[in-house]
């Protein structure tokens, strides 16, 4: 059994809850969805990780639009920089890209939704391709974008803001779960269909986190814990 915890949008703020919930529960890995620095600093990346790595867990991580330049070999640095890769970790793949869609604000990690798209499908579709005996495992897609579309994509008045190109590569490939951040008010699990689990945890400012309880193969629970309680 393993269970992982995914936290957003950090913006360079600590939480000293996420910490006490580290150190007070079984946690195996932790999965850092983006925007872990606000624009920078990168020194802010190791201080984090090593932080969050002391508490006796596993760390990876991938980049939002609001990190800068350099984000990955910062998060290598210390942990393991997800972004275009595929890992098998236990009984699950994980697949990772991180940055989002075209924002009005031109921020730095913005891609085009036809490049998310192109490249999120190479991740799954090679992966597909492989046929080996790790395609039984859990799927997880883990993106800073959320789906468009979706509950974890809706801003305050209610327009949907996720990414096309995300939501065509689920639709395509059925990943059993997509982990995302990026809109900090859309903290939620909902569903695609009747197929992708779609959770958002908010931002980290607010306590928010998915915890995900790995059963075996084939068998998980997925939640939005506070990390205040």
């Amino acid at each position: 059994m393993t269970k992982i915890l995914a936290i957003s949008d950090i913006h360079g703020e600590e939480n000293e809850n996420l910490y006490n919930y580290l150190k007070n529960n079984d946690i195996d890995l932790v999965l850092i969805l983006g925007d872990i620095t606000d624009f920078g600093p990168l020194e802010f990346v190791p201080t984090f990780i090593n932080k969050v790595s002391d508490c006796g867990v596993e760390v990876m991580a991938i980049p939002g639009n609001c990190d800068p330049n350099g984000i990955c070999n910062a998060i290598d640095d210390v942990s393991f920089c997800l972004h275009n890769n595929v890992v098998v970790y236990e009984d699950v793949i994980l697949f990772g890209y991180g940055g989002s869609n075209e924002t009005p604000f031109n921020t730095p990690g913005e891609v085009k939704d036809s490049q998310i798209y192109e490249e999120v499908y190479d991740l799954l579709a090679n992966y597909d391709y492989v046929k080996n005996e790790d395609t039984s495992k859990i799927k997880i897609l883990v993106t800073h974008a959320p789906p468009f579309n979706t509950d974890a994509d809706k801003i305050e008045d209610g327009a949907h803001v996720g990414s096309e190109g995300i939501l065509k590569s689920i639709h395509e490939f059925k990943p059993d779960i997509n982990l995302c951040g990026h809109i900090h008010e859309a903290k939620s699990i909902s569903k695609i269909g009747n197929g992708t689990d779609v959770a958002n945890p908010g931002m980290l400012k607010d306590n928010g986190a998915v915890l995900i309880d790995i059963k075996n193969a084939s068998n998980y629970d997925l939640s939005i814990i506070s990390l205040n309680e």
